[in-house]
């Protein structure tokens, strides 16, 4: 009697495994292809999956790249948080490797789509509301290192959760309110001189707060830096044309 073939298992993956799968592709066409250039169908078949599974875990891809972006953030406070556990010396010394760490990671990442996505006129209440869940991941990060500062007396601050609200608010608005004075500017290396300037300005505005001495801050204004933030400008003139 013949032998028949065992029937082929289908091979499942656990649902988060395979939304990081999308998601990972997905990021990796936007990298080549560009946010508004990307489409559904090239998700699907360079994963390899049918359209109903990219559905299942995305109602659209706007829907999809709203998890790109907010993955991004959630990812930069995890590395965040990994980098302050094993800080020591000052509140100001802490702060300062924050920042660090920050633009480093940012900077690492060379993603550059990311606001151009964001910033779109379609997205505010998206960016609103990202940012006031990232508002309060920075706030568990920068309250400790505030409260710290002021005991050893490198931050001269009588209160620092008020403190707190206030480098917040630039880290967040005012860094909002520069993005959309740099987006009136004619060309890219306006851009990066309104990007630059405005980001001293806020630089010497924590400082002050903090009663910290004038140059404490310093914007890594690097050749590599200063040709993301050229492309960056590019890539917002293109899909806001």
């Amino acid at each position: 009697m013949p032998r028949t073939a065992a029937p082929r298992r289908r091979i499942t993956k656990d649902p988060e495994v395979r939304r990081e799968e999308l998601l990972d592709v997905a990021l990796q066409l936007c990298r080549t292809e560009g946010f508004e250039s990307m489409n559904v169908e090239q998700v699907t078949q360079a994963a390899g999956v049918a359209k109903g599974t990219f559905y299942h875990y995305f109602a659209s891809k706007d829907a999809l790249l709203e998890q790109i972006v907010q993955r991004f953030g959630d990812a930069l406070f995890d590395h965040l948080n990994a980098a302050t556990s094993g800080l020591t010396g000052t509140g100001a010394e802490r702060l300062t490797s924050i920042m660090a760490a920050a633009a480093g990671y940012k900077l690492a990442q060379s993603d550059i789509t990311y606001a151009s996505f964001l910033y779109r006129p379609e997205n505010l209440a998206l960016r609103h509301r990202l940012f006031a869940i990232w508002r309060e991941r920075a706030r568990q990060v920068l309250e400790p290192v505030i409260r710290g500062g002021a005991v050893d007396g490198s931050f001269r601050v009588t209160y620092a959760d008020g403190t707190t609200d206030i480098v917040l608010l630039l880290w967040f608005d005012a860094a909002d309110r520069l993005w959309e004075r740099a987006l009136l500017a004619p060309d890219a290396d306006s851009f990066v001189t309104v990007m630059i300037e405005g980001a001293g300005a806020i630089y010497q505005a924590q400082e002050r707060i903090l009663g910290l001495p004038e140059g404490t801050f310093s914007l890594p204004v690097t050749p590599e830096f200063i040709e993301m933030t050229k492309q960056l400008f590019e890539s917002i003139d293109r899909t806001q044309s």
